[in-house]
């Protein structure tokens, strides 16, 4: 394949069940590639979770008004306010008359403070689910995250996880499934990406990570949604048994030389 050198959006593909992806992909120089994806879920009250780069906006419309009416969209849901998730929030709810916001109480002030338009935005109160007529999204937090304010769900109907930032990997190229990635790359992937994105990982309780991948384990999620991996289709515990060797059972990292600790010997 031929090496990335912009971002590029691939076509919309069926995710887990009645979820789909736009999945779209950025080049990490020397590193390989990221994919950076939005979700989208028809029926009664659709909901796009993220909006995508804006780099890629007219794609991105283009592609979301294939699948629907911009006019029924309802929701909007943000997992965090980063550039990479909220690049067409202004243009996609100016398509989209119909359709609010869903974030929490520090997403809405981060988009507060970066002057969103405040009108159309619900905030979940801690423990409140979004209630849809065929379904609540139960928002969670994902076991790993780059902004305090992260908030994936769990899909009442399906039983799909959206797990934000967590479970992000870099790889070598594009593909349209984990299933295509081999395990050793895959898990070279996640521990590249987690240490640039969740730098914290590496001084993390790992007895408290593991409890925490182990709810994910035991939640048997049908599927887990990543908005940086291609989607694990057939197995998404591997995702979990991929982290939990990398960060948990996994071998000391190295010198850190931006930790406090690397500094205060160098100093003294």
């Amino acid at each position: 394949m031929t090496a990335l050198i912009r971002p590029t959006l691939l076509p919309m593909q069926q995710a887990a069940a009645d979820w789909q992806v736009l999945p779209a992909f950025i080049p990490v120089a020397e590193m390989g590639v990221l994919a950076v994806n939005s979700f989208l879920l028809k029926g009664p009250e659709p909901v796009l979770v993220d909006t995508g780069l804006a780099a890629l906006g007219d794609e991105v419309l283009d592609a979301l008004a294939a699948e629907i009416d911009l006019e029924d969209l309802r929701w909007i849901w943000l997992s965090h306010t980063d550039a990479d998730h909220i690049g067409n929030l202004p243009r996609i709810l100016e398509c989209a008359p119909n359709a609010r916001v869903v974030t929490n109480f520090l997403g809405a002030g981060k988009m507060n403070v970066l002057g969103h338009d405040m009108t159309r935005v619900r905030v979940l109160e801690a423990g409140e689910a979004l209630h849809l007529p065929d379904r609540a999204l139960h928002p969670i937090r994902p076991p790993y995250y780059d902004a305090p304010e992260t908030q994936g769900f769990v899909d009442s109907a399906t039983r799909v996880l959206f797990a934000a930032d967590a479970f992000g990997a870099l790889l070598p190229e594009p593909v349209d499934t984990v299933d295509a990635v081999e395990d050793a790359t895959l898990r070279d992937g996640l521990v590249a990406w987690s240490t640039i994105d969740a730098p914290w990982l590496q001084i993390a309780d790992r007895d408290r990570l593991g409890a925490t991948l182990g709810a994910v384990a035991r939640l048997a999620p049908l599927a887990i949604l990543s908005g940086h991996l291609p989607h694990a289709g057939h197995d998404p515990g591997k995702l979990v048994r991929e982290v939990h060797a990398a960060w948990v059972a996994g071998p000391a990292h190295g010198i850190d030389p931006l930790a406090i600790e690397t500094v205060t010997a160098a100093l003294n």
